[in-house]
């Protein structure tokens, strides 16, 4: 993971300064609270119990005055989980309870569109809406019921539709938002298999798909100001005194 945040880093460095009128770089950290519905054991919700993070780097492009397109590598934590019931006497409820936590390194890109509005009384252009498309490779994961440690049928790619907010604090300092989706089962639909999730329900066309939502801050480099905006200064043709 170190390796990877480390070469992540300097990758997108490298390529800012190199071509600091295109591009722009940066990177962002925050927590994720996800969940795979179907897995519940207990009432078949989706309640986002399980709590991960995820960090990345992005490099983005201007394309309208408004709009820029983003692309990003990050490592991010899904996965469900399930707490022990446990009664008002501190008795825990017969039952399995369990944690799954899939690790994945994404290959993500976006567009993220500048909103202008006001706000009490004031115009801003410090919010924004977002979407896009995240491909993944699972890396690892880790699955316990009971404390017992089990392996899992998983799909090792993950194809995830997101959308988002954000809010620039800062031209370089932003908090952003996302809610994505997997079109891709993470677990693998074949209860043949002895390793398969062992009570998925099926009631829904997302069940056992990764379901998340992200919130982070993240850090930008370099200037703000696109090549197109920048304008030569004007030039006030002089008198001649003597032309009068």
């Amino acid at each position: 993971m170190k390796r990877l945040a480390l070469t992540l880093f300097i990758t997108l460095t490298v390529l800012h300064y190199s071509s600091a009128q295109i591009f722009r770089a940066g990177f962002y950290a925050g927590a994720t609270m996800t969940d795979i519905p179907g897995t519940d054991n207990i009432d078949n919700d989706s309640d986002f119990k399980h709590l991960g993070f995820t960090i990345g780097g992005t490099v983005s492009a201007r394309i309208s005055p408004k709009s820029i397109l983003q692309m990003e590598i990050r490592y991010i934590q899904r996965g469900s989980q399930q707490n022990p019931v446990v009664d008002s006497t501190g008795y825990i409820q017969p039952g399995n309870y369990f944690t799954m936590t899939l690790n994945y390194v994404d290959m993500v890109i976006g567009i993220k569109h500048q909103v202008h509005f006001n706000l009490r009384n004031a115009a801003t252009d410090k919010y924004g809406i977002e979407g896009g498309v995240s491909i993944g490779s699972l890396i690892n994961y880790s699955y316990s019921v009971n404390q017992v440690n089990y392996t899992l049928s998983l799909n090792r790619i993950d194809v995830s539709p997101y959308v988002g907010i954000y809010y620039n604090v800062t031209p370089h300092f932003y908090i952003e938002g996302r809610y994505s989706n997997s079109i891709v089962s993470a677990i693998k639909h074949d209860n043949s298999n002895p390793n398969s999730f062992y009570n998925v329900y099926y009631g829904t066309w997302d069940a056992g798909h990764n379901v998340a939502f992200s919130l982070t801050l993240g850090f930008i480099f370099g200037s703000t100001n696109s090549p197109a905006s920048k304008t030569p200064p004007s030039v006030t043709p002089s008198i001649d005194a003597t032309d009068n």
